[in-house]
């Protein structure tokens, strides 16, 4: 573990102002900073930065944290990778000891070193004579040198345990390279080479780190390409694409290929445009479009449309326009519109993917095809209705049927009354009979699909029930440290009938108990559950009342704290009476009298 005083140390070495305005433009006003919240779209700025409290807040989405949680966020980092990354900036050694999983933290360092290793040797032998037949054939395809360097597209020789003998002789040893998923063992025993006489494509994590690999087989000379010299492989009988398997480093669907290369060119364009492949998204950025993702292998996953809505909400599916190609592009409508994305569809002519159609008319023809593309909505009925017959009343039910499991998707209550009225109207039908088939659907149990569902879009605030008492005494324990052990003679945590208050309350009397310091930044670090963080920035970003008796403000804080305590005490106590008095229990009766004259009589003083 990490010691509190260490995590403290960093926290306030670090501007979270210098930090964020690393990401996102930050304007200022007043003593706060101002942008358009990166965690959810909106057209007016109403996430802030406080330099004073060093912490930042959304009043859109109730996103909030230190700068610790920031990176968190908004990089996706795990709590190990956040902090080691924010004390490498402070300029904090962390001691030796706080490895969470030092065994699995070495075994994963070897594993990227082993990839990079791997990454170089194919590079290098698609550039050697026995790589010629591979290198012509990608530049036939009108791959140029310097964008086969930038996405490091290398070779695998065509024998059993080149690589193999490769990273042996970098002293690396079998098991490792197992774990990374470069060899395959064989039954007699030994290993063999995963990738043989395959064209390699390395996948690039966000660190610019090698996790894994695509490899693809080389064509036939007599494949539409043209002849290449030399090709021993035949497409005939193999697998198309061979890739990685899952490995420590890799996740096949909490990665997008080409994602480390496109990133920044998505922020700037405040767009993706979504290909299935790897040469589909190599040719396109080749062609000048360069804010493009790739899933790897795999169907678009909602870990992957999470890391894709730290750069943009807005995305382009530009699927092959083969029937494959239109169920892919099918399949992630819903997850993309569950996610809050907003999602258009480029609709490619018959016989292209997104890479002959790029290297065929390029980068201007590619944009014009970008912006006509379809909503979603649109993409998706023009897609059912060429499956289904409108006309005929049981194919009208099951265009419906699957139109509908889209809209529900949706967050936002006006687009689904919109688009439950362009269904209506596209296939009418009467608009009260969707919205009951609606209704139905919404009243099913939703499953993973509700627990997969973001909060983002419309969320409600996690003060929104608690009092106005409640929420200023914490405020001002976060504000100003020296007036909490004055709190602390007067008031209690359980005085405090928000649960998340009174347990935030806790942990400031703790804290200055214990003689720590006690502010925003730090007391969001005591807590897991990020709810707390968000009440914590709410509380520290929102105004406070402009007083300026803070004397007569805290005791009439207390006071109303203390009398809406005593009217619940005595609301209780009230139907402990009724119930004495029903079964005739005098002498709790009499009890229950005296506690409740008691309270009132306090009031009174």
């Amino acid at each position: 573990m990490i010691p509190e005083s260490t995590i403290e140390e960093i926290l306030n070495r670090v501007d979270i102002v210098e930090l964020i305005s690393a990401s996102i433009p930050l304007k200022r006003q007043g003593r706060t900073y101002k942008a358009l919240c990166p965690f959810h779209h909106e057209k007016t700025p109403s996430f802030v930065v406080s330099s004073e409290r060093q912490i930042f807040h959304c009043f859109g989405c109730s996103a909030g944290g230190n700068a610790l949680s920031f990176l968190m966020q908004y990089e996706r980092m795990e709590f190990p990778e956040a902090i080691e990354a924010l004390a490498k900036k402070a300029g904090v050694p962390l001691p030796q000891r706080a490895s969470f999983n030092q065994q699995a933290q070495s075994q994963n360092a070897q594993i990227y070193k082993i990839n990079e290793a791997a990454a170089e040797f194919y590079v290098n032998y698609l550039y050697s004579a026995d790589g010629k037949a591979a290198l012509a054939y990608l530049l036939a395809r009108g791959i140029t040198r310097e964008t086969l360097q930038k996405f490091r597209i290398g070779f695998a020789p065509d024998k059993w345990d080149g690589l193999l003998t490769y990273l042996r002789g970098k002293r690396y040893t079998t098991a490792p390279i197992e774990k990374a998923g470069l060899i395959i063992p064989k039954d007699a025993g030994g290993y063999y080479d995963r990738f043989r006489g395959r064209i390699i494509i390395p996948v690039i994590d966000a660190k610019d780190r090698v996790v894994a690999f695509g490899a693809r087989v080389l064509p036939a000379p007599s494949r539409a390409e043209g002849p290449v010299s030399g090709v021993t492989k035949q497409e005939e009988g193999m697998a198309k694409y061979v890739n990685s398997p899952e490995t420590p480093v890799y996740t096949k669907g909490k990665i997008l290929f080409g994602l480390s290369a496109s990133s920044e060119a998505i922020r700037a364009a405040d767009l993706t445009v979504i290909v299935e492949g790897y040469f589909d998204l190599i040719a396109m950025y080749q062609a000048g479009i360069k804010n493009v993702a790739a899933p790897c292998g795999t169907a678009l996953t909602v870990e992957q449309i999470r890391l894709l809505k730290r750069y943009s909400q807005n995305v382009v599916m530009a699927y092959d326009a083969d029937s494959a190609g239109q169920m892919a592009a099918l399949r992630s409508l819903g997850p993309l519109a569950e996610e809050g994305m907003r999602v258009r569809v480029a609709s490619l002519p018959g016989g292209y993917d997104p890479d002959s159609y790029a290297r065929a008319f390029g980068r201007e023809k590619f944009l014009e095809l970008i912006a006509s593309s379809k909503d979603v909505f649109d993409y998706k009925l023009g897609a059912l209705k060429s499956r289904y017959n409108p006309a005929n009343l049981s194919d009208k039910a099951a265009i419906a049927s699957e139109m509908l499991s889209l809209i529900i998707k949706f967050n936002n209550e006006i687009l689904k009354s919109a688009y439950l009225k362009k269904l209506a109207e596209g296939l009418k039908v009467d608009e009260g009979a969707l919205l009951s088939e609606l209704k139905k659907i919404s009243a099913r149990p939703q499953g993973a699909q509700a627990a997969g569902r973001t909060a983002a879009v419309h969320p409600v605030s996690p003060l929104l029930n608690s009092l106005p008492t409640e929420r200023l005494l914490v405020k001002l324990m976060l504000e100003e440290s020296e007036i909490i052990e004055h709190l602390k003679e007067r008031i209690a945590p359980c005085d405090f009938r928000d649960s998340a208050l009174s347990r935030i309350a806790s942990r400031i009397f703790d804290l200055s108990g214990s003689g720590k310091k006690v502010d925003a930044k730090t007391i969001i670090g005591q807590f897991e559950d990020a709810r707390m963080s968000k009440i914590i920035c709410e509380l520290t970003a929102c105004e406070g009342p402009k007083v300026t008796d803070r004397h007569k403000l805290i005791n009439d804080c207390i006071g109303r704290l203390k009398d809406d305590m005593r009217k619940i005490k005595q609301r209780e106590i009230s139907e402990q009476i009724r119930l004495a008095e029903a079964s005739k229990n005098e002498f709790r009766l009499r009890e229950l009298l005296t506690e409740f004259q008691s309270l009132s009589r306090t009031r009174k003083t």
